[in-house]
């Protein structure tokens, strides 16, 4: 566009000077052709420049994307692994409330739950923010592992707490075991985990302009 600009305005240039009979005139024209040809000049540079800072910026953008969705990835299987231990916690203290007996089975259950779980907080509380992300996303990231170590640490000792009040060297009775347990869960255990808002921020801030954000 910019050079047909230019083309378009030679040609007027020697039109106008063939056939204008005031040299006045002419002169005015070029001096406003040449006042527009360097602000379309200008415009041109400033175009060229911002569409190289875009297409950096994307790239920056996709690198950040890649560094973020690698450590979310296996973020997210630690969070699954949590789960899968919160809900066989979960379900063998509901067997408990239900049995006749107390089986030794079921504190080897809670044995096999309290080392895994003790492997899982042991991992997460080695979570680090992922190297070559921006500051506007460690910051993020370094609060949903603060939350995540909260998370497990109350998670690991709830389990801890109830292995060993099941331990058969303390075991008297079911009915004491289980208002233990009852205790134990409603004081110790995790609120619960949220970093939906803190996920759902770094994914919008990761978006490229035009593009889906990521899932």
């Amino acid at each position: 566009m910019f050079y047909f600009i230019v083309i378009l305005g030679v040609a007027a240039l020697v039109a106008l000077y063939k056939f204008l009979p005031n040299r006045k005139i002419f002169m005015f024209i070029c001096a406003t052709l040449i006042i527009v040809f360097c602000i379309s000049a200008v415009i041109q540079m400033r175009y060229s420049e911002s569409e190289v800072i875009s297409r950096a910026e994307i790239e920056d953008i996709r690198q950040q994307q890649k560094i973020f969705g690698d450590w979310y990835a296996a973020y997210q299987k630690d969070i699954d692994h949590l789960d899968r231990n919160w809900q066989l916690y979960h379900s063998i203290i509901k067997s408990l409330k239900t049995a006749e007996i107390y089986e030794l089975s079921t504190y080897e259950q809670l044995l096999e739950l309290e080392a895994d779980a003790l492997d899982e907080q042991a991992k997460i509380n080695k979570l680090k923010v992922p190297e070559g992300l921006d500051e506007k996303y460690t910051v993020i990231i370094s609060e949903i592992i603060k939350k995540t170590q909260t998370y497990v640490d109350a998670q690991t000792k709830t389990i801890s707490t109830v292995r060993m009040a099941a331990d058969p060297v303390h075991f008297t009775t079911l009915k004491n075991l289980n208002a233990i347990i009852k205790n134990v869960t409603i004081r110790e255990s995790p609120a619960g985990l949220f970093t939906a808002t803190e996920i759902a921020a770094i994914r919008e801030m990761l978006v490229v302009p035009g593009e889906e954000a990521l899932q």
